[in-house]
């Protein structure tokens, strides 16, 4: 029976050892992970992505090229994930500030508080905006999705889902390129300016929806 026991002993603490290890091995991995996309993230202040080296990386990092590789496939996948991450972590923050303020993003306070916040990180959406042509803020999709777009169907239930979306799709459209001519003028107009822009630019379905039952 003491022999049993000693065994389950033996076993349990080689278990727990493994899982300590387990667990070490993966917090390491995760610092590595990040600490990537933060040497990536300073060097695109100065830096244009294809100018990345991987050598460069690794020299930052003090790892070597099979570390980095079981990290990221190349120099664009951490560039990509990067910016993804960058992106979560700022509308993150602003997410919070607009829900504290109650923001509903498509009234020019509203607007002019994002576009603040896109100047504020000019550099960074510089990059983001730089080679875009889809909706540059995939976090508030869903949000801006039902704001526009669940009050249309309501009022015209005659438009199918399909239909509904090519009007998103031109309010993404508009939306992007406005965003990325503003970054490649070093947002030059004021963000009051670029707002009313903006809220003009809506497909007039939708910007008829939208404020005309606001006026009610």
């Amino acid at each position: 029976m003491g022999k049993i026991k000693s065994a389950i002993n033996i076993q349990t603490s080689v278990g727990f050892l493994e899982g300590c290890r387990m667990a070490e091995h993966n917090r390491h991995w995760l610092a590595t992970h990040h600490q990537l996309q933060t040497i990536t993230f300073h060097l695109l202040k100065t830096t244009a992505p294809e100018a990345i080296t991987v050598s460069q990386l690794c020299a930052a990092a003090h790892i070597n090229r099979s570390t980095f590789y079981a990290h990221y496939q190349d120099v664009f996948d951490l560039v990509d994930q990067t910016q993804a991450s960058k992106r979560q972590e700022l509308l993150s923050e602003f997410a919070d500030t607009a829900k504290f303020q109650h923001h509903s993003f498509l009234d020019q306070t509203s607007l002019q508080e994002f576009l603040l916040f896109i100047r504020q990180n000019g550099w960074f959406y510089q990059i983001v905006l730089r080679t875009r042509n889809d909706f540059p803020i995939q976090e508030g999709f869903d949000q801006l999705y039902r704001l526009l777009i669940v009050p249309v169907k309501k009022r015209h239930p005659e438009i199918s889902d399909d239909e509904a979306l090519y009007y998103f799709v031109a309010f993404q459209s508009s939306f992007t390129m406005i965003l990325r001519r503003w970054s490649e003028n070093n947002y030059d107009l004021a963000p009051n300016k670029v707002a009313t822009i903006i809220i003009n630019s809506l497909p007039y379905l939708l910007h008829a929806n939208l404020y005309s039952s606001r006026a009610q």
